[in-house]
């Protein structure tokens, strides 16, 4: 097979093509599927690749994920560095004692990074809490708080 080259004579062999991105599943840090590269995002100014826009599926926003937040991209998937905060939509919060708060339904970023400022929390059919990233101890398969539920509601 031939080499292909730039006008300027520079090797393009290892370079990955839109083709190579457009299409592909995105997985995130822990293994989990986080949906499907819909566009490769390139500044107009200096033409950096900056990042790449997210489908989700039909029920669910798009999301955007900066080049910082990109590992690799390989012949099957793009593999993020990170676990995309948003993906904590949906889990259950349980107090440092195991008693359930509620279900995360939003998720508030620091400054726009994906870095949770903080959770906001449905209990029951019309209630919302707000509980700030101080309060969460860790966030695997649920959400896990620092405090008791006694504790959360004189704090919040």
């Amino acid at each position: 097979m031939k080499s292909r080259k730039s006008i300027s004579g520079r090797k393009l062999d290892n370079c990955i093509t839109s083709d190579d991105i457009l299409g592909k599943e995105v997985i995130d840090v822990e293994g989990h599927f986080v949906g499907i590269v819909e566009k490769v995002l390139i500044d107009p100014k200096n033409l950096n690749f900056v990042g790449i826009d997210i489908d989700k599926g039909l029920l669910s926003k798009g999301l955007s994920i900066g080049k910082g937040y990109i590992e690799r991209v390989t012949k099957h998937a793009v593999f993020l560095k990170v676990r995309v905060v948003f993906e904590i939509k949906g889990m259950t919060v349980f107090d440092k004692n195991d008693s359930k708060i509620g279900v995360v339904t939003d998720v508030e970023l620091v400054n726009g990074r994906n870095k949770v400022g903080a959770i906001i929390v449905k209990r029951g059919i019309n209630k919302r809490l707000r509980i700030g990233s101080e309060f969460i101890d860790k966030i695997s398969n649920n959400v896990f708080l620092n405090v008791v539920k006694k504790e959360l509601f004189k704090k919040t």
